[in-house]
């Protein structure tokens, strides 16, 4: 009882930090409004869609070992993981919902319960994650290369280092990573994981890229293509390489959900 007291103040804690501080990172500089929905679904070539996937998997999966840890059996921490993972990301549709910038959006609920899905099936099924929802960022992948450009992105996806991991959709790439040793245990290294990933370029809005800077200019840079990009590279599972220590194994699965940089292969699909 008491492992599940102190989890459940952790989670609510947690909770409180991350929604003060995305106001402070995302929401803070636009005006309020009553709450109303917006159809979304083709903004940013779907990037924000992977991203809803991918946050409300890893809080279930986070959720589901804090659960287990306090003495909670497979199935019922599996399935109050799902809803933890849920309420997590899709209170953010709280927050867009009252924003004059964006709306609460059905596609990003679908989202969401499509991670928190991926993440509860596996515990149900095989009591481990063997197809893992994973991140990257890397700033120098889409540079800016022109003041107009760099001034664009700033004002889109913020300044320091942290909005821009929350924002930046031309430099985030969110993945799938399966481990086949878990299918096939013959197949070594245990750790071995095979990457896809989702990612863009050339995204300077959320649907074209046409806009109007503060000063009232208006800017056209329609000539460059805006890419979905697809990569293919190697991750490693991380617990896997941890195998008998039980605080190390702990510590990799909190940071199995970022995509270990491998060198990859990029396809470019237009717009």
């Amino acid at each position: 009882i008491k492992r599940v007291l102190a989890v459940g103040g952790f989670i609510a804690g947690i909770y409180s930090i991350i929604f003060t501080w995305l106001n402070f990172a995302w929401y803070r500089s636009y005006n309020r409004s009553g709450f109303h929905w917006f159809d979304d679904r083709g903004e940013w070539n779907q990037i924000d869609k992977a991203g809803h996937m991918y946050g409300a998997y890893f809080e279930t999966v986070w959720a589901y070992e804090l659960l287990r840890w306090s003495g909670v059996d497979n199935k019922r921490a599996a399935i109050s993981a799902l809803f933890i993972g849920m309420g997590f990301e899709s209170s953010i549709e709280i927050w867009d919902g009252f924003s004059t910038k964006w709306g609460a959006s059905w596609s990003d609920l679908a989202a969401n319960f499509a991670g928190a899905m991926l993440a509860m099936v596996q515990y149900l099924l095989w009591e481990e994650q063997r197809i893992m929802c994973k991140f990257s960022y890397n700033r120098q992948v889409y540079k800016y290369p022109t003041p107009e450009l760099k001034d664009r992105a700033d004002a889109l996806f913020g300044k320091t280092f942290f909005e821009k991991v929350l924002k930046d959709y031309n430099n985030i790439t969110l993945w799938i990573s399966i481990n086949p040793s878990k299918f096939f245990p013959a197949i070594k290294p245990e750790w071995g994981c095979i990457a896809i990933g989702y990612g863009g370029e050339n995204l300077l809005g959320g649907f074209e890229n046409k806009w109007i800077d503060k000063d009232g200019k208006p800017h056209d840079r329609t000539d460059l293509p805006r890419y979905r990009t697809l990569k293919f590279s190697l991750d490693a599972d991380l617990p896997r390489l941890r195998p008998n220590d039980p605080t190390g194994r702990a510590a990799f699965k909190a940071l199995n959900i970022i995509k270990i940089p491998f060198p990859s292969y990029k396809v470019r699909i237009g717009h």
